[in-house]
């Protein structure tokens, strides 16, 4: 993946490091700048699983999961994003059974978020394209995904890079989008 110069791409694994807490800060930052809401225990178990030992954390690599930051040339955070299984979500699964018969072959995106002066610029397509094709190698069928049902750019932005809009339930647009490979 080509990212801006001087912009560097790190996936994190292992047990929680610093690196682990900076992102786990720089989201709900974003979230708090973007959503207006403070932490929520039942909202941001996902990222506070990043301070969690390799086996516990959501996204981490023998959970199928992976999460990534972008840093900038003075090592500051300026994006994010992670996938994780769906089986984390037992309330979704349970709503979409019917949809995703096999839910161990769905994988769920979640954090995609780009620091507010780094937006425009194409840094979060090229996270999501680097999420599907890593979930393809992790075993994933399916990309699933929901956003806030008020955030128009965001939706706007799923609906651009491929993501059909499968419903709307309890404040959030749900999308989907089969994967596949696609050539660089």
């Amino acid at each position: 993946m080509q990212l801006p110069e001087n912009f560097t791409l790190s996936r994190l694994s292992g047990s929680a490091t610093p690196a682990h807490a900076a992102a786990r800060k720089f989201c709900l930052d974003t979230i708090k700048e973007f959503y207006g809401f403070d932490y929520n225990p039942n909202w941001h178990l996902d990222i506070d699983t990043l301070l969690l030992s390799e086996s516990e954390n959501h996204y981490a690599q023998p959970n199928r999961g992976a999460f990534w930051i972008v840093e900038n040339g003075e090592g500051e955070l300026v994006a994010t994003v992670g996938v994780r299984g769906l089986w984390f979500k037992p309330a979704i699964v349970d709503t979409f059974r019917d949809r995703y018969p096999e839910p161990d072959k769905i994988g769920s995106l979640w954090r995609l978020y780009v620091r507010k002066d780094q937006r425009g610029y194409g840094l979060g397509t090229k996270l999501n394209r680097l999420v599907e094709e890593e979930s393809l190698k992790l075993g994933y069928t399916t990309m699933y995904l929901h956003a806030s049902s008020d955030a128009v750019a965001t939706i706007g932005f799923w609906r651009s890079v491929g993501y059909e809009n499968i419903g709307e339930w309890d404040f959030s647009t749900h999308f989907d989008k089969k994967l596949q490979l696609v050539d660089a």
